[in-house]
């Protein structure tokens, strides 16, 4: 596309001049004509320097110079600039539909324009119309949705595509067969201008609903086609939209049914369903009475990593998780959809071949036969886990928020009883000859400074803490973690095992965030050994060249091999509900990159596991 594109710059220079001059005089009717064929002559050069010597800074330098030469604001100038570059950008397409004599490549020539002409307009933007807008130029011709649609070309079938000022992007085989007009003739044009004949009320309706509120329209339409034969047209207008559900242009699927009468037009017809469902880019499911798979498309062979044939006669449970709450929500839905025929946008998660969870968005439709009766139904599935996994951050997020506000009231209630509570203690141990007692009141006086170590914990969690970047000795840090978890309930039966090498040399971090890494993992490692009566956690140290080294091992459960690579991600946590958060693992790899280390974990489901940390030693 590169080369086409040269050739197109230096060999058609003038046509292309002349295109933009005449587009760009609608874009500003006020101007004379030598005043707009003057400011395209500038933005042509200035739009060469970037396209054809790739140099973006010299062609800014020249846009600059053009809004200041021309235009009184600024901000109008860089209006006016955007939308002449926008448009600049049909031309080209024209003109490489053109070159390559076929529509088929129209969609992937516009997005590879569209991603050219980015950062020079976007660039012009940022400088004079900022905005949170932004998005929307970067994004705006993102056509992944629409990119399926390039494989549907099949007889008595068309398709085309207009951005939002009716600009024909798109115009498939299927258009040129029917209304014998090629591609290369209208990319780039005015639907209404290069065919008037396409304005009539239920095109221009379907048009405004499709592109103001976003709603699809069909309707049947008869048309006479250049050799004066009449066609009967289904007509199917709907909007595209781009990653953030904004309408960015519609698609005008055209199907002539005038031969439908005939024969063989239900065999055919049955062919074009096909093929739609199989370039979908949803998965598409069909099910019979009994809720058992009879059709498997592309979409969904790819999404779940079954072929069909491997589901066909299946019920939906095969890519249930093995959960009671997601067997008892599927067969809710088995039965809703028999009662209230459609179900819309019902979230669950599904389990791929490879044993992945998935979330999707389902929407399920009753079929029916002419009677009324049940005869299956129809499942479409989206894959939104990556949108159901930024939801969940959000919420834990805000779920963390308001355990950090609820933790520095709870420290404030807490504190001020404490601290009367340990001078009431003192001063009875001073007061007390009686041993015995004051033995007692030792224990007491211990455990309320654990309690006020809890209390400066949760203060702590509450509000930013400012950490002390030092060196530090790794054998103390572990000795630390030591003296802490050997009270916790669930090492108490468990044995603690410490190789601790001399002389490893200093590491260059914050000892109270180590301290939490070994701390945490040691802790995770105690919940992976509960019911175990032979637990062992051992913890290790060594060095070599210039890195310093710490393993935590155990011979707990271990970790599933499909879980390893996630462990580190956030709010994934292999524990049961209630356990944990996911977050442990999550921070203490934060912690340890931010001090140059690394983080390994090695596991044998079963067998226990182990985590390796490195940091780079300090050279004194």
């Amino acid at each position: 596309m590169q080369e086409t594109l040269g050739h197109i710059l230096v060999n058609r220079s003038d046509e292309i001049a002349a295109a933009w001059t005449d587009r760009v005089g609608k874009i500003i009717p006020a101007w004379d004509d030598d005043r707009v064929h003057h400011l395209v002559q500038e933005m042509l050069t200035a739009l060469y320097i970037f396209l054809l010597d790739g140099k973006l800074q010299a062609s800014l330098q020249s846009m600059d110079k053009i809004i200041r030469d021309h235009f009184q604001s600024a901000r109008e100038g860089a209006s006016v600039i955007i939308d002449s570059l926008l448009v600049n950008r049909y031309i080209l397409l024209s003109e490489m539909t053109r070159q390559q004599d076929s529509a088929p490549n129209s969609l992937e020539m516009f997005g590879y324009l569209n991603d050219l002409f980015n950062p020079l307009v976007v660039e012009i933007f940022n400088k004079y119309l900022p905005s949170a807008d932004i998005n929307r130029l970067v994004h705006e011709w993102d056509f992944s949705c629409a990119a399926n649609l390039q494989s549907l070309f099949f007889a008595g079938v068309g398709f085309f595509i207009l951005d939002c000022e009716f600009t024909i992007i798109h115009w498939s085989r299927g258009m040129e067969r029917i209304y014998q007009t090629q591609a290369r003739d209208v990319i780039g044009h005015n639907l209404f201008d290069r065919h008037p004949y396409w304005h009539y009320p239920d095109l221009e309706e379907a048009l405004e609903m499709a592109i103001e509120r976003g709603q699809e329209k069909e309707f049947y339409a008869v048309k006479q086609r250049i050799d004066k034969r009449n066609l009967t047209l289904d007509i199917k207008v709907m909007p595209l939209r781009d990653d953030d559900d904004k309408i960015i242009a519609c698609s005008v699927l055209v199907h002539d049914v005038t031969e439908q009468k005939s024969a063989s037009a239900l065999h055919r017809y049955e062919q074009y369903f096909e093929n739609i469902l199989n370039d979908a880019a949803d998965a598409i499911i069909l099910l019979n009475e009994n809720d058992r798979i009879i059709l498997w498309n592309n979409a969904a062979e790819k999404l779940f990593g079954y072929a069909e044939s491997q589901v066909f006669g299946k019920t939906l449970a095969r890519l249930t998780p093995d959960q009671a709450e997601a067997q008892q929500d599927l067969a809710k839905m088995d039965q809703a959809v028999r009662d209230v025929s459609v179900i819309k946008s019902h979230r669950m998660p599904l389990m791929t071949s490879d044993n992945h969870i998935l979330f999707v968005d389902m929407t399920r439709t009753a079929l029916r036969n002419h009677r009324g009766d049940f005869i299956g139904s129809s499942v479409i599935l989206r894959d939104i886990t990556q949108q159901e996994q930024l939801r969940q951050q959000v919420f834990q997020s805000e779920k963390l928020s308001a355990v950090g506000t609820l933790a520095a009231g709870i420290a404030h209630e807490v504190g001020s009883p404490l601290t009367s509570i340990s001078s009431l203690a003192q001063i009875l141990q001073m007061k007390t000859d009686d041993q015995e007692f004051k033995e007692k009141l030792g224990l007491i006086q211990q455990s309320i400074d654990r309690i006020s170590r809890t209390v400066r914990t949760l203060v702590d969690f509450s509000r930013p803490v400012a950490e002390k970047v030092e060196n530090i000795y790794l054998n103390d840090v572990i000795e630390h973690v030591v003296r802490i978890i050997k009270y916790d309930k669930r090492l108490k039966h468990q044995q603690i095992i410490t190789t601790l090498e001399p002389g490893i040399g200093m590491i260059r971090a914050s000892f109270d965030q180590i301290l939490q890494v070994f701390i945490n993992i040691c802790l995770n490692a105690a919940d992976a050994m509960e019911g175990r009566k032979d637990g062992v956690l051992e913890i290790k140290t060594w060095h070599k060249e210039d890195e310093v080294s710490a393993s935590i091992s155990d011979n707990g459960s271990g970790i599933p091999l499909m879980q390893l690579g996630h462990i580190f991600e956030p709010f994934y946590t292999t524990k049961k509900n209630g356990k944990g958060t996911g977050l442990g693992l999550w921070v203490s790899y934060n912690i340890i990159k931010s001090f140059s280390g690394a983080i390994k974990v090695e596991s044998t489901e079963g067998q226990g596991a182990t985590f390796t940390i490195s940091f780079p030693r300090v050279k004194l």
